[in-house]
């Protein structure tokens, strides 16, 4: 009997705990504003050889309004660069370096229920502007540049370490498939 009453003890302290832990506000409200710094990863392959960069990303959003039974919704910016080159022997150079400007908006959505964490997705809209450069066989540079559009679809999560510093993690398609990074939240 003492056992059964010592495990109903833990039992009930495992679930005052749990429920404690998931009914904390959300991490990111209506009127926040986030700054992000991330590097991407694994966009695509300039080829063997070629030393490419991680991408490089400054992000800020502002959450705007709140969607009913849903979470705050955010809008903001993002500029970002990856830079790659191509050297085989003396006379064979190339450089390339893709800019990426765009508006972003997002959906904030208490998943998993953790007081600490943001877990969102959203979308991208804006350019990208690609750049390439290289030398010919005579030592010629040539270089040539195109501008696209942008449409990025993207899912992510943060994680609050203090009230204004986390630890981001973002998937989808933009300047890398996968965006590691630091947050810092201004208010």
């Amino acid at each position: 009997m003492k056992k059964l009453t010592k495990l109903s003890v833990l039992v009930i302290a495992m679930a005052i705990f749990l429920s404690q832990s998931t009914v904390k506000a959300q991490a990111f409200k209506n009127g926040d504003t986030v700054g992000n710094l991330g590097f991407g990863f694994g966009w695509y392959d300039y080829g063997y050889g070629t030393t490419s960069l991680p991408a490089f990303s400054l992000s800020l959003e502002k959450g705007i309004m709140d969607l009913t039974n849903i979470g705050p919704l955010s809008l903001g910016g993002i500029v970002g660069i990856k830079h790659a080159t191509y050297a085989w022997a003396s006379n064979y150079d190339w450089s390339w370096n893709d800019i990426i400007i765009a508006a972003r908006g997002a959906i904030h959505y208490d998943l998993f229920k953790v007081s600490k964490l943001d877990t969102y997705g959203g979308v991208a809209l804006g350019v990208r502007i690609e750049s390439k450069s290289y030398y010919t066989t005579d030592y010629v540079k040539l270089s040539s540049s195109h501008t696209y559009g942008l449409f990025a679809l993207y899912v992510g999560g943060r994680y609050y370490f203090s009230d204004k510093l986390a630890g981001f993690g973002e998937l989808g398609y933009g300047l890398g498939y996968l965006t590691l990074g630091l947050s810092y939240k201004f208010n």
